[in-house]
C-alpha cells in the first residue's frame, strides 16, 4: 500500500497560505519587489494594493474573489493569486480572472488603444503543464505562424515551485524556495518578506488562524487514520 505523505503544519502556514500571502502582499513594497521579479523588463514603481478583492458585476454572475489586485502608477493591472491545490480549469479559471481585472478598465466613450495591459499571475505548488519549467508564459499567438502574436498587452504566467527547467530572476528563485519551505537567501527582497512574515505571525489575528488550521489538520489526519484502520479492520488508537 502506497504510504500517505505526511502533512507538515508548518508547510501549511508558510507563505503559500492564503491569508499570510495576502498580508505579506498588501505591503506595496513587497508586492511591488515581487512583480519586478516576475516581470524585471517592467518598470514599476509604485501601485496600489487591493487584496481579496470580489468582483461581481450583478447578483447572476460568478463572483471572483481576487487574491491580491494591483494596479501601478502607469495604470497596468496585475493579479496575483497563490493556488495551493491542483484544481481542473485551471486554464479556464485565469482567464475568468483575465476578464474580471479589465472589465471596468474601459469606460465608455474611451478608444480601445486605452485599455491597459494586463497579467493575471499564479503561483502554484505542482507542475500544471508537466513539463518541468519554472515559469509558463502565456500570450496569444498565430496557429498558422507562431511568431505571429497579438499585441493586445495581456499575459497569463504559471509560477511553478517544483519546476527545474528555465530561467528565472535570483529573486525569483528564492520566492520559490520560501514557497517550498527550503534554505533561501539573504538577499533585502526575501528579508524582508520573512521579516513581514514573521510581524504578522505575532498579531492575534494569525494566531486564530494558526490554531483553527492545526486544528483542522488534526481533524483531518484522524479521519484518514480511522478510514485506513476500517480497510485493514484494526483498531485506530
Amino acid at each position: 500500500m502506497k504510504k500517505r505523505k505526511q502533512i507538515n503544519v508548518k508547510d501549511l502556514l508558510g507563505i503559500t497560505d492564503d491569508i499570510m500571502f495576502q498580508n505579506v502582499m498588501k505591503d506595496p513594497v513587497n508586492c511591488r519587489n515581487l512583480l519586478h521579479e516576475i516581470l524585471p523588463e517592467l518598470d514599476i514603481q509604485e501601485l496600489e494594493v487591493h487584496t481579496q478583492e470580489r468582483i461581481s458585476v450583478n447578483g447572476k454572475e460568478k463572483t471572483a474573489v481576487l487574491d491580491v489586485w494591483v494596479k501601478d502608477s502607469q495604470g497596468k493591472l496585475y493579479d496575483l493569486e497563490m493556488q495551493v491545490s491542483d484544481r481542473e480549469g485551471l486554464d479556464q479559471r485565469a482567464r475568468f480572472y483575465m476578464y474580471k481585472l479589465m472589465e471596468d478598465s474601459l469606460l465608455k466613450g474611451m478608444k480601445y488603444p486605452k485599455l491597459p495591459p494586463a497579467y493575471v499571475i499564479f503561483l502554484l505548488p505542482f507542475d500544471p503543464k508537466g513539463k518541468g519549467l519554472k515559469q509558463y508564459s502565456f500570450v496569444y499567438t498565430c496557429r498558422e505562424i507562431q511568431s505571429v502574436a497579438l499585441n493586445d498587452q495581456s499575459e497569463i504566467i504559471y509560477l511553478n515551485r517544483r519546476g527545474t527547467k528555465g530561467t528565472v530572476s535570483e529573486g525569483l528563485k528564492g520566492f520559490l524556495k520560501l514557497m517550498n519551505g527550503e534554505e533561501t537567501s539573504n538577499s533585502p527582497f526575501i528579508t524582508r518578506i520573512k521579516d513581514t512574515m514573521e510581524i504578522y505571525r505575532r498579531t492575534k489575528e494569525w494566531k486564530k488562524h494558526a490554531m483553527n488550521t492545526e486544528q483542522l489538520l488534526e481533524m483531518t489526519t484522524r479521519q484518514v487514520k480511522e478510514e485506513t484502520a476500517k480497510k485493514l479492520n484494526v483498531t485506530c488508537p
